[in-house]
């Protein structure tokens, strides 16, 4: 066992790991302060100027290292048998996934899931060097792209939703604005909108595609070749795209930076927002239009720092286990939870479309016992 210092332990809450403490510190200053209040180790003196003798000073250090040692060794087994699954979700996620880890640990009480929340690109790249078990993202093309096939063998699309066009109940205009008319409002003087970065979360770049969708759907369709998605991305300026889709509401659309947001339905419904609902043709929720999105391209920065050209294709989230999971049966089990009917039920509650069976792409190959019971391989 790796001995800390005497100054640096004190028990921490949850685990029993050992973190800072130490002698007394100056109020001041913070400095540590010695037995007569001043800084730095107090001199040693002798029995006759009124110290404690040096082996007694010594005993007790020993006595107190002793003690802190046995409570340490005792607090292993306040949690004996019960292991931890690390799950990285999509911030889309949160409302459901934490309301599937609640009922997941009523049903597994020796299994703690710990939940990470942030976009899905960070997600995707952050999860196998943070000794992730399960990742899930709300474009399954990520887990192939970046993770295929050193860590992730195999993803299975498990949800969908669409882009909508949120507000907030000051929004300008909000009482005029419809299916029809949304763009030219937006482009309209004063009108404040903002998206997600597409180098960092799939909504932002699922906006775009939309945008491209709507063009075609509103004016090439029609003779009309009006670049309407140039002018929306030339009219939001940098200060209006956030991190991600859930920083774009909380930290713009909730504070009135901004009048509307492109974000997933999940979001509007999961933060009690009002929304536009825009035409299937455009906004990516219905799977029996693939053919019809595929159309669309986009060139997108990527978070390498350069351009990526995107296909457009509905939205749908998907869900792995990584090929290094430190707990490979816990993450086989939360996966099943979120694949079977009651996590089902939990997803449509925050607006989702859950995908059942699951799909799995051609490229991917799951476990057996996934695959046979709540999945099946894509046409």
């Amino acid at each position: 066992m790796m001995k800390l210092p005497m100054r640096a332990l004190r028990f921490g809450h949850r685990d029993g790991t050992l973190v800072g403490a130490g002698p007394r510190a100056c109020p001041k200053c913070g400095a540590d302060v010695g037995e007569e209040g001043g800084h730095g180790d107090p001199p040693l003196r002798s029995v006759r100027e009124g110290t404690r003798p040096l082996a007694i000073r010594v005993a007790s250090v020993s006595l107190v290292a002793a003690a802190i040692a046995a409570l340490a060794a005792l607090l292993p087994a306040c949690g004996e048998g019960k292991k931890s699954v690390r799950v990285f979700a999509a911030d889309a996620l949160a409302a459901s996934f934490r309301e599937m880890e609640a009922a997941f640990e009523k049903l597994h009480p020796d299994i703690d899931v710990r939940l990470d929340i942030m976009g899905s690109v960070l997600a995707t790249r952050f999860a196998p060097w943070r000794r992730g078990d399960v990742l899930a993202v709300s474009d399954h093309r990520l887990v192939e792209k970046i993770l295929s096939p050193r860590h992730a063998t195999w993803v299975a699309k498990f949800a969908g939703t669409e882009i909508v066009l949120a507000s907030h109940t000051s929004s300008a205009r909000r009482a005029e604005i419809n299916a029809d008319n949304w763009f030219d409002i937006l482009l309209s003087p004063g009108i404040r909108y903002g998206y997600a970065n597409p180098s960092q979360d799939p909504c932002g770049y699922y906006t775009h595609v939309c945008w491209a969708l709507a063009q075609k759907h509103y004016f090439a369709s029609r003779g009309n070749d009006r670049p309407l998605a140039r002018e929306l991305e030339d009219a939001c300026p940098p200060e209006r795209i956030a991190l991600d889709a859930n920083r774009l509401v909380t930290d713009y659309l909730n504070l009135a930076r901004i009048d509307y947001a492109f974000v997933y339905r999940v979001h509007a419904i999961d933060q009690k927002l009002p929304y536009v609902t825009l035409p299937r043709e455009i906004n990516l929720g219905d799977r029996a239009l693939a053919a019809e999105y595929g159309k669309a391209q986009v060139d997108v920065p990527d978070y390498k720092g350069g351009k990526e050209l995107l296909h457009g294709s509905p939205i749908a989230f998907g869900i792995t286990i990584l090929r290094d999971a430190a707990n490979v049966p816990g993450a086989e089990a939360f996966v099943k939870f979120v694949l079977s009917e009651e996590g089902q039920a939990i997803l449509r509650h925050s607006g989702f479309e859950p995908i059942s069976p699951a799909l799995v792409p051609k490229w991917g190959k799951p476990p057996q016992e996934i695959l046979a019971a709540l999945a099946k391989p894509e046409p």
